[in-house]
């Protein structure tokens, strides 16, 4: 049965400045959809109000951990999800990075939540003047772990990409990893400079990851499905009975990690000949295995990429 909450009245979501956050999200009702990853299992997926989400439902310790807190504002309607499938409260929200789709509704789940994001990232929040009840409780380098057996979560940190504070998340025992935005979308990622993001390092970010983790047979994009663009993306029918499909492979996350070193290269050309951004982005020359690839971001990506190669 599909389980779904919809608030009444229309609401003003906060105006965002990051990049990879999407627009046109001005007044829209708050509505988000849970469904599980897989039956019979407790890591659900959690739609709308941002990017993507995952809950964890931990009966051994009694909470739930949420890996995303989603938009400033949607606090209560991600409870409400959570609640079609438990009783039990968020207890840990575990931040992929601090942009407001991912972490901007931390502060909505009360101070006993504990918050755990790279370090990285609590300085970018910091200094972006997040509140203090918003801010990670706990931080961290390289890597992290929490909760044991099949609950067990691992979190990994490899260097800059979108910011220079993103993490990959895994459930070694399910076999699933959450990747934010190291894999928002089939498409040129967003690099947030102001907040240590690297066009330069992405690849070797996500190669580094492609290398170390092993047996993830599922992974959740930050936003999505794979590989819808941010324009073209559209709702479907979701319900916490019926398992996500919305999930990529290991496979797709070395295809981007090339993605990625093909688009440096091609762009480290076109700096070294001479060629101004603009003119770069529009005639940017791929291989043809990236032809589905969208290139909404190329331009800001192009000029994140100029930026770090003119200090060099």
């Amino acid at each position: 049965m599909k389980r779904q909450i919809q608030l009444v009245g229309m609401v003003a979501v906060v105006a965002l400045s990051a990049p990879g956050v999407e627009r046109g999200w001005a007044q829209e009702a708050k509505v988000v959809e849970i469904d599980t990853l897989n039956v019979r299992d407790t890591l659900y997926h959690l739609s709308g109000g941002g990017a993507n989400a995952l809950a964890l439902i931990d009966e051994i310790n009694g909470g739930v951990v949420l890996i995303d807190a989603k938009l400033p504002g949607w606090g209560e309607a991600v409870r409400e999800a959570i609640a079609g499938v438990t009783d039990l409260p968020v207890t840990t929200i575990i931040n992929t990075h601090g942009h407001p789709d991912h972490a901007g509704a931390n502060g909505e789940f009360g101070p006993e939540v504990e918050i755990i994001a790279h370090e990285n990232t609590k300085a970018n929040m910091m200094t972006a003047g997040v509140a203090e009840n918003a801010l990670p409780t706990t931080t961290f380098t390289d890597q992290y772990s929490l909760l044991e057996g099949l609950d067990r979560i691992d979190l990994y940190y490899f260097g800059a990409g979108h910011t220079d504070g993103n993490i990959v998340v895994v459930f070694p025992e399910k076999g699933v990893a959450y990747l934010g935005d190291l894999l928002p979308l089939k498409a040129a990622p967003g690099i947030n400079v102001a907040h240590g993001g690297s066009g330069v390092a992405f690849a070797d970010t996500l190669g580094k990851a492609v290398a170390e983790i092993e047996g993830v047979t599922r992974v959740i994009t930050g936003h999505g499905p794979f590989p819808s663009t941010y324009a073209g993306r559209g709702r479907r029918e979701t319900g916490a009975s019926r398992p996500w499909t919305g999930w990529v492979t290991w496979d797709d996350v070395a295809e981007y990690a090339d993605f990625n070193r093909d688009f440096v290269a091609a762009v480290k050309e076109s700096f070294e000949a001479g060629t101004s951004a603009d003119d770069a982005a529009a005639t940017l020359q791929l291989p043809e295995r990236y032809a589905d690839y969208g290139m909404d971001a190329a331009l800001d990506n192009v000029e994140a990429i100029y930026g770090e190669l003119a200090t060099r």
